[in-house]
């Protein structure tokens, strides 16, 4: 009895994996961008910066080739993927009783472009990430703490959106 259960649960696994693999489902993360950019060269508006410290270690980690500009014929023949400064918008949503602001609204956003060549294959376009806390007023050393963790987060989470974007069909 024992060991039909675990052959009809085992089969039902084995059924359900077959299913998603032949819909063409995967994991996030689990396809190569490196097939669709092999090289790549990187324009960032601000190089030494945290977002673009992620970028190239996620585009590396992808297994894409990295270049930083110069003009060489290789480089022209490459894709090149240019990435502006990131943006931090942090506005208050809701106000409490004392009229002070309760909760705010911060919002990162870069504006990517990506050419092959002199092909434009993904025009300019905004990617931002949006996220939402709660200021607690009496604990105001917490609070910076928790915002500078929402903001690392929500770089990596931004990258995360970039490198899907890449990999999405272009235009």
């Amino acid at each position: 009895m024992k060991m039909t259960k675990l052959s009809t649960s085992l089969l039902a696994i084995l059924l359900g994996s077959l299913i998603l693999s032949g819909c063409g489902y995967s994991l996030r993360g689990a396809e190569s961008l490196s097939t669709s950019l092999p090289n790549l060269q990187l324009n960032l508006q601000n190089p030494n910066s945290e977002f673009s410290r992620l970028l190239r270690r996620s585009l590396d980690t992808a297994g894409v080739a990295l270049s930083d500009g110069g003009m060489d014929s290789a480089n022209i023949a490459a894709s090149r993927l240019s990435v502006t400064d990131l943006r931090v918008q942090n506005q208050p949503v809701s106000v409490n009783p004392a009229a002070r602001a309760a909760q705010y609204e911060i919002r990162l956003s870069i504006d990517i472009q990506l050419f092959n060549g002199e092909q434009e294959l993904i025009p300019r376009e905004t990617l931002t990430v949006e996220r939402s806390y709660f200021e607690d007023i009496e604990n105001i050393a917490g609070n910076q703490e928790e915002v500078e963790i929402i903001t690392s987060e929500m770089r990596r989470e931004l990258v995360n959106l970039l490198i899907r974007r890449l990999q999405a069909p272009t235009v």
